[in-house]
């Protein structure tokens, strides 16, 4: 897990409650792996991307938050009856890192 438990609950608004921890770690690593398979890029490579070489890029960053929260606070496939996507989300954020397939 690149991103701390500790920026993962600040982003959920959970910081001070403890039950939830383990799960956040599940959504933050599905996060992390959903968004290595969209830029076909290994966690590693996006990590050598960054400018201190250790951490995920900020975009990438924001979009494992983005994934979390929105995972976290729907839980179920479905939810409600009107869905709407915010602009400047998931796409945006990691269209920069995807790497086209040499053929």
């Amino acid at each position: 897990m690149m991103l701390s438990l500790e920026t993962v609950k600040k982003h959920v608004r959970s910081d001070d409650f403890a039950d939830d921890d383990e799960y956040l770690q599940i959504l933050t690593e599905a996060a992390e792996e959903h968004i290595a398979n969209v830029t076909n890029r290994s966690i590693n490579e996006l990590t050598e991307m960054s400018s201190d070489g250790v951490s995920l890029p900020r975009p990438i960053q924001q979009a494992v938050l983005l994934l979390v929260g929105h995972w976290y606070n729907q839980r179920e496939a479905v939810a409600g009856t009107q869905m709407t996507e915010a602009p400047h989300t998931l796409q945006a954020l990691v269209k920069p890192y995807v790497k086209l397939v040499e053929e």
